[in-house]
């Protein structure tokens, strides 16, 4: 091989553009990381007779082993990689950027990875980036963000509707900003429900019995937004329900600090202590009416903000 990878070097230095082109054909079927390294270092050499067929032979040996580009020690070269295969929307490639995306390389590896994940926009990558959202890197979790919004604008309808039940509430702003661009209408009882959170109206969102429970426990637990979740909390007062108080409970041995904090909050918005198992006098007064919903919710509003020791 060594003697081989010699041989095309020489070849690369001919005058014969029949020679050139062949030799930068037979490295692209070497594959083998020193290929991928001469390939790209004729791509950036100007003064190169053949620099724009190395760059497509590269760009081409790229699509072909994401592997051995992406796991490449010169990083210029992966950064080079990655470009090559964002553009190219190589699919095959998303298995290997996500564990880019997930390794121990510089910053700006990571951050090109998951911006590359969602340029190819295959909705195999939304756990992968929704995962590096809890990332402590701010750089990582702003880059997954943008290859989350970027995967909504190509992924079908339904992928994007999915994002309406994601924790992080700014991707559920974003799927609402646009399904409203699309005309969207939600259609199931899970689907108004959802939709309702998202538009802020929690009146639509507790029209749905059990739907409205799971929907807003959720949200009460999960959603990484303090307002949503104590609002989503007001609303559970309305439905009266026991699930939604036993739920709440049972999430008090979470092994989530945030998520025990979330439904004690939740509880004493209830007004069930922790050691009741059904909703308490507080609920059954906060339970909204068919006649009056308007003054009771300003109650539950105002009962909220006493317990979270707002004036």
């Amino acid at each position: 091989m060594p003697q081989r990878l010699q041989k095309l070097k020489i070849d690369l230095a001919s005058d014969d553009a029949e020679v050139v082109a062949k030799a930068l054909d037979e490295l692209a079927g070497l594959r083998t990381a020193e290929a991928a390294e001469l390939l790209f270092e004729k791509a950036c050499d100007e003064a190169f007779s053949a620099a724009k067929l190395a760059s497509n032979t590269f760009s081409a040996f790229v699509a072909a082993h994401p592997k051995i580009a992406l796991r490449h020690t010169s990083s210029d070269l992966r950064k080079s990689a990655i470009a090559h295969l964002s553009s190219q929307k190589v699919i095959a490639a998303v298995p290997e950027l996500a564990r880019v995306l997930n390794s121990k390389m510089s910053l700006e590896i990571r951050c090109l990875s998951a911006t590359a994940l969602g340029a190819i926009g295959q909705t195999a990558s939304v756990p992968v980036l929704v995962e590096a959202r809890q990332d402590p890197t701010p750089e990582i979790r702003a880059a997954a963000l943008h290859g989350l919004q970027n995967i909504m604008q190509v992924a079908g309808e339904k992928a994007v509707i999915g994002f309406l039940e994601d924790h992080d509430w700014a991707l559920r702003l974003d799927a609402k900003e646009h399904l409203e661009s699309t005309g969207w209408a939600p259609k199931t009882n899970r689907e108004k429900v959802l939709w309702g959170i998202a538009l802020g109206r929690f009146d639509a969102a507790v029209a749905h019995g059990q739907e409205s429970v799971d929907a807003l426990v959720d949200a009460t637990l999960h959603v990484n937004d303090a307002e949503v979740r104590r609002w989503s909390a007001v609303a559970l007062t309305r439905l009266n329900s026991d699930t939604a108080a036993r739920r709440l409970r049972k999430a008090l041995k979470s092994q989530n600090a945030a998520e025990r904090e979330a439904a004690s909050a939740a509880l004493a918005i209830l007004g069930v202590p922790d050691d009741q198992e059904g909703p308490g006098e507080a609920e059954q007064l906060l339970v909204l009416t068919p006649t009056n919903p308007r003054e009771s919710v300003f109650a539950a509003a105002a009962r909220m903000l006493t317990l979270i020791g707002q004036p």
